[in-house]
């Protein structure tokens, strides 16, 4: 097994030692070609979805879990040296499953990149699409027909309902919403209420959709040990299983 990044997660090769090595020359080699490659799938899955489990315990949803894959080489025939590896769906701007997961590996920092100087995090008032994720600023401004405010962190007269976080350079502010009575949500205010002309007035709200901040440290909640020992000792235990 040989251990690399989150991008190129676990490389795995056969290795077998005692006495299963006597059994294994005693074998024809195309039976014995059969059952190492059998081992090393089986292997090659295990650590997958050992992997999988990680990355779900950490919070990081089913989807991102699901991005981490297992292939066993040869795919189809069989091989005196067959190998596995488990790898995390890379992409070509490097913000895909493998850099989301190996930032959550290292504990890497986050900072903003193409030129910008701050990162913008969705608050708790940021809309959500169906899948859970949070809009970007171009799909808030989007979604509420209009730009978004800026508003810096030391500007006190400045007065919103959302929850301000430590370490904030700037805020991306709507102002003049109000809350959605049957969801609970924000929405822009109807030309009556910004006129205090409805029979039931509510107060106008400046809120906060994203926190600016220079850079983000991520904690390291995704562990690789627990994979790598399988990895380390599921093979022969396997082959085991599989010899017949």
């Amino acid at each position: 097994m040989v251990l690399r990044d989150a991008a190129d997660l676990i490389v795995l090769t056969t290795k077998v030692t005692g006495p299963d090595l006597d059994k294994i020359l005693s074998g024809t080699e195309r039976e014995i070609a059969g059952f190492l490659t059998a081992a090393m799938r089986d292997t090659t899955n295990e650590v997958k979805e050992a992997f999988r489990a990680e990355v779900r315990a950490a919070g990081l949803g089913h989807r991102l879990a699901n991005a981490v894959r297992g292939v066993a080489y040869p795919k189809v025939k069989n091989s005196l040296e067959p190998t596995g590896w488990i790898y995390a769906q890379p992409s070509k701007d490097g913000r895909g499953a493998a850099a989301i997961i190996e930032s959550y590996a290292t504990g890497a920092t986050i900072v903003a990149r193409a030129g910008r100087r701050l990162l913008a995090l969705p608050t708790d008032d940021t809309p959500r699409k169906r899948q859970g994720d949070a809009l970007s600023p171009d799909e808030v401004e989007a979604k509420f027909g209009r730009r978004l405010i800026l508003i810096m962190a030391n500007d006190r007269g400045f007065r919103s309902p959302s929850v301000r976080k430590t370490g904030t350079v700037a805020y991306l502010v709507l102002k003049g919403l109000v809350i959605r009575k049957s969801s609970g949500r924000w929405r822009n205010a109807s030309d009556r209420e910004r006129a205090g002309t409805t029979r039931n007035p509510r107060q106008l709200q400046s809120v906060i959709m994203f926190n600016l901040v220079r850079a983000v440290k991520k904690p390291k909640s995704v562990d690789l040990s627990g994979p790598a020992i399988i990895a380390n000792t599921r093979f022969e235990a396997n082959l085991n299983a599989r010899w017949r």
